[in-house]
């Protein structure tokens, strides 16, 4: 009696059996912390959410849901190494770098922040929000040649947000440029929307 053939290697077949397997675990767990966080069972959901990560790191939905709700929690040290592991094997996820650097920026780490920053600008160079928040931390920084740019490609993206203005408006105050500030004073103001300390500093800038 002849014998059955063998197949010669199932190892490819188990590899993306086992692969399969990892991003379904890690979508399951992923669904079930999304439900337990709408029913306010927050320690279970934050439970099921680094299950998921276990099964699937890439999973970029479970590691966005548990860092909102480790900041909500005031997490910062859990969420900072929680987004340096995302960036380690996502580095394009500009959003991830723009929160991680604020997390610095609120433990007063500047320096690290725009290092933190610089990693994905590329891939953030037409991102309002980013290069306004560049501009803002270089300010800081007291490098406000360097801050320009940012503010310039930021009012560029997104012209009626007030706030960029006033960012680019001292930025070039601070670089000796004093009609240019004018000039974006002049559209802060124009463009409304700033808070009551924005909107007294800009009308005391062009008085």
């Amino acid at each position: 009696m002849a014998e059955t053939a063998m197949p010669k290697s199932t190892a490819p077949v188990e590899k993306q059996v086992r692969g399969a397997s990892s991003n379904e675990q890690a979508e399951a767990a992923y669904r079930r912390a999304a439900a337990a966080n709408r029913q306010g069972r927050g320690s279970e959901a934050v439970d099921a959410l680094r299950e998921a990560l276990k099964a699937d790191p890439r999973h970029v939905s479970a590691r966005q849901l548990l860092l909102s709700m480790l900041v909500e929690r005031k997490q910062l040290d859990d969420a900072s190494a929680l987004l340096r592991e995302g960036l380690e094997l996502l580095p394009q996820q500009s959003a991830w770098a723009m929160a991680l650097a604020r997390i610095e920026v609120e433990k007063g780490q500047l320096p690290q922040a725009w290092e933190t920053l610089q990693r994905t600008l590329p891939q953030a160079e037409n991102n309002a929000d980013y290069r306004g928040f560049a501009g803002a931390l270089l300010q800081r920084l007291q490098r406000p040649k360097e801050a320009i740019p940012h503010y310039q490609s930021a009012v560029r993206l997104k012209p009626a947000e007030s706030r960029w203005w006033l960012g680019l408006g001292l930025a070039l105050e601070a670089d000796g440029r004093a009609a240019e500030a004018r000039d974006a004073f002049q559209k802060a103001q124009a463009a409304g929307n700033l808070g009551t300390e924005g909107a007294a500093l800009v009308e005391q800038k062009l008085r």
